[in-house]
């Protein structure tokens, strides 16, 4: 095991310092091209959107979200939806994935194929604009109907490192397949 952990440590240090070879072996550096320097008074903040700008932005992402599938949002936990064999289910719920917190499956029923996940921002006029980091996103589940049949989804919220730690919420969803 020692035999071992001496070239570990040495590709770890390697990995983590600079290490610098002679002179001799060092090769030429590049011309650099002269670069233009930016003056403060030419940068400009972003435009704010306002909030009708705001608001149809946010529509518009949550018309994207729902075509083409059965949508279960926040909205359906605890309930139920129908869909037919072939179908798509896309389950999206918010979270802050930026602090770790994510949703993580737990049971699905066997006849539902995952099919994707995904992700969009909360809030897309300003979460989409240059510079903007952190905030709510939702993440998404989908999921196709391969078979006829009943069963349940159910997901968990919380930082999956913290296994000792109960999540932060849960989301159930029962999901009944016909022909």
């Amino acid at each position: 095991m020692r035999r071992l952990m001496v070239p570990v440590a040495a590709l770890a240090l390697g990995a983590c310092c600079h290490i610098a070879k002679p002179a001799a072996d060092a090769p030429a550096a590049p011309a650099l091209e002269q670069e233009t320097a930016v003056e403060p008074t030419e940068w400009q903040p972003p435009v704010m959107p306002t909030a009708e700008e705001a608001a149809k932005a946010a529509a518009d992402a949550q018309a994207a979200a729902e075509a083409g599938v059965v949508y279960a949002g926040y909205d359906k936990k605890g309930g139920e939806v129908a869909l037919k064999v072939g179908e798509t289910l896309r389950i999206e719920l918010e979270s802050v994935p930026t602090a770790g917190y994510v949703w993580i499956l737990g049971e699905t029923p066997a006849f539902m194929a995952p099919a994707g996940e995904g992700g969009r921002a909360t809030d897309p006029a300003h979460q989409n604009l240059p510079g903007f980091t952190g905030g709510n996103h939702y993440l998404s589940f989908d999921f196709t109907a391969t078979a006829p049949g009943t069963g349940k989804f159910t997901l968990t919220e919380g930082r999956p490192w913290e296994s000792d730690e109960p999540p932060t919420d849960t989301y159930e969803l029962t999901v009944t397949v016909s022909e």
